[in-house]
């Protein structure tokens, strides 16, 4: 684990959010979008080392009664194996845990080399009961 780490209930900036997606190998987004997807989080988790760089996050989205998902968890790559992404999906799940109600759906998705990881917090596989559908604009 990081010798000091900083968990915090904050919004990070979005030129913040956009340079670790970038440093994470995920594609970047447009600011002014950012700007108007982190300022509607329910959630969000930011996760800074002793210069206060951001080095993780993770968000809650949704409407807070039926149905909220976790998403944007990323966590720098060089700090990958210091625990950071189980430090934010704690802090996530713990938020759920006393905010939600006790029947919402608490959704995610990710890519096949994260299923492992988000199983060991409850998380299952919908298919074949359901299945996830995405569409672009």
């Amino acid at each position: 684990m990081e010798n000091r780490v900083n968990v915090l209930h904050e919004i990070p900036s979005s030129q913040e959010y956009i340079a670790l997606r970038l440093t994470a190998g995920l594609s970047s987004k447009d600011d002014s979008a950012v700007q108007t997807a982190l300022g509607r989080s329910i959630l969000s988790v930011a996760v800074r080392n002793e210069n206060s760089e951001l080095i993780g996050m993770g968000r809650m989205i949704g409407d807070g009664g039926c149905y909220v998902q976790i998403v944007d968890v990323i966590v720098n790559p060089a700090h990958q194996d210091h625990e950071i992404g189980d430090i934010i999906m704690r802090e996530l799940l713990e938020y759920a845990d006393k905010n939600v109600p006790k029947d919402a759906d608490v959704t995610l998705i990710t890519d096949l080399p994260q299923i492992a990881f988000y199983q060991k917090y409850g998380f299952k596989l919908i298919y074949p009961e359901l299945y996830g559908m995405s569409r672009k604009r």
